[in-house]
């Protein structure tokens, strides 16, 4: 729609939708190349990856449908991602898939950590026709030769049960979260009421099983029903109060995933060789602008870490009543009055929360502010040093020519592209909208700096430049 608006805007033409569509379909074949080759063109791909990047997995699997080898999935993991995950990012994965939109309508798979700015860290992604068992089996496989199985590895994902099966065939040891985003919009389907609203979401950013066990207690008065079936239907794990203290991730949603997802959409519908070439360089640019930062970096911890917890220092309103040099009880004043025990040796707080995550609670740091001779800097987790963030971004992800330049591959046939069963109507692009998913507002929108309605601010004709810079400033 968008291209057919344009067309009639800057050359006054009006043209049918399906034959916009067609041209556009043509323009992207003179551009990309031809579709069906584009398959049998993964294997100059692999070879180019494994020339300049070495140890790199490039996996491609095939079978044979009446008389012709057809593509059937493909898995690319860089080195220098398995290497930096591996040395210098806590043992933690959102794994997640997302549909191509161009002319092989399969899933785009991808297995995503997080390094110590909490910035999305590309591991692996891979793509195949369909989420079954035997293929989320697979890239599980391939994921778990790539980096083997790190101590206290968790794995977030949805409540897809081919993805589950995979971790759990795959990663029987790895502790297995579940998005609790997607968690309460299946819930949602079924039950509704003021006391979820209120207890569910609470539950889950519990970081004290006895808080947990509140919410729990309060929704389950209300409808046994509805935590029964969280039970039976929902039964790994989405609440920090039962998360473990080795990898020092907190999340409870798989929004991780949805970054790679959306860093990744509007390429999604390239030729498949194009897309591999395309997220490869869109991972090439991060890791330089990465390394770039941490070039800059100095200091034991990195400092927005450092920045974070020194403004939490100014919003305490607790009482710190010491046992000795390490050990305290920290009371919160005029509120819940709950007390927690904080020891400074262990590095651990009654509430949980400096365990699961790595850095001082408000407890924590009431109490090391309250001494002389303490320096938060030494009780923050080294996943947070400037060190371990270097170390993920220390290896390069070398550049590539052209698919023109890449390296023939003999690999003996031609392998054919997919069978793929037609759709009605054009083809998807977005995902369909969940019953937690913010609604767009209808009806005219006002633009804040003239008052008039039919465009946003920034696109705002009549205001002060000014005032629109200050504003994007302010974005």
């Amino acid at each position: 729609m968008e291209l057919r608006k344009k067309l009639k805007e800057h050359y006054k033409i009006k043209i049918h939708y399906k034959r916009v569509y067609m041209g556009k379909l043509l323009a992207l074949k003179q551009l990309y190349g031809d579709w069906d080759s584009s398959f049998n063109n993964l294997y100059r791909f692999k070879a180019q990856v494994e020339s300049c990047c070495p140890n790199s997995i490039v996996q491609i699997d095939h079978h044979t449908i009446n008389g012709k080898i057809r593509f059937r999935r493909i898995f690319v993991a860089l080195k220098p991602c398995i290497d930096g995950f591996l040395s210098g990012y806590r043992p933690y994965l959102a794994v997640d898939s997302t549909f191509m939109t161009g002319g092989f309508k399969g899933q785009l798979a991808s297995a995503t950590a997080v390094d110590g700015h909490n910035w999305m860290y590309p591991v692996c992604f891979g793509i195949f026709d369909s989420e079954t068992n035997e293929n989320w089996i697979w890239f599980m496989q391939l994921l778990r030769q790539a980096i083997g199985s790190p101590t206290g590895l968790a794995i977030c994902t949805d409540a897809g049960q081919a993805m589950m099966t995979g971790v759990k065939e795959v990663f029987p040891e790895a502790e297995h979260r579940e998005c609790m985003f997607h968690l309460v919009s299946n819930f949602k389907k079924k039950f509704t009421g003021k006391v979820f609203d209120d207890h569910l979401w609470a539950a889950a950013y519990s970081w004290n099983p006895y808080i947990f066990d509140k919410n729990w207690a309060a929704m389950e008065a209300v409808k046994p029903a509805a935590t029964a079936y969280i039970r039976k239907w929902h039964n790994r794990l989405w609440s920090r109060s039962q998360f473990s203290t080795i990898c020092k991730v907190d999340y409870v949603t798989n929004n991780l995933a949805e970054c790679f997802n959306n860093w990744i959409k509007h390429h999604k519908s390239l030729n498949l060789d194009d897309f591999l070439d395309k997220a490869r360089q869109l991972i090439m640019i991060f890791w330089n602008d990465r390394r770039k930062v941490a070039k800059k970096l100095d200091g034991l911890i990195l400092p927005h870490i450092m920045k974070k917890l020194n403004a939490l220092t100014r919003e305490f309103n607790l009482e710190v009543v010491e046992c000795s040099e390490e050990v305290a009880e920290v009371v919160a004043l005029g509120g819940s009055g709950f007390r927690f025990v904080v020891n400074l040796q262990d590095r651990t707080c009654s509430c949980r929360q400096w365990q699961v995550c790595g850095l001082p609670c408000k407890h924590a740091l009431a109490f090391i502010t309250s001494l002389s001779d303490a320096h938060i800097k030494n009780y923050v987790d080294l996943y947070y040093s400037t060190e371990k963030f270097r170390a993920a971004y220390s290896n390069l992800i070398p550049a590539m020519p052209d698919k023109s330049q890449w390296p023939e591959s003999d690999h003996g046939f031609f392998m054919h592209p997919p069978l793929l069963k037609a759709t009605a109507g054009r083809p998807k692009t977005e995902r369909y909208k969940g019953c937690s998913d913010k609604k767009r507002k209808k009806g005219k929108h006002l633009c804040p700096i003239c008052k008039e309605y039919g465009h946003h601010w920034h696109n705002c004709k009549k205001g002060n430049p000014d005032d629109i810079a200050a504003m994007l400033a302010i974005r």
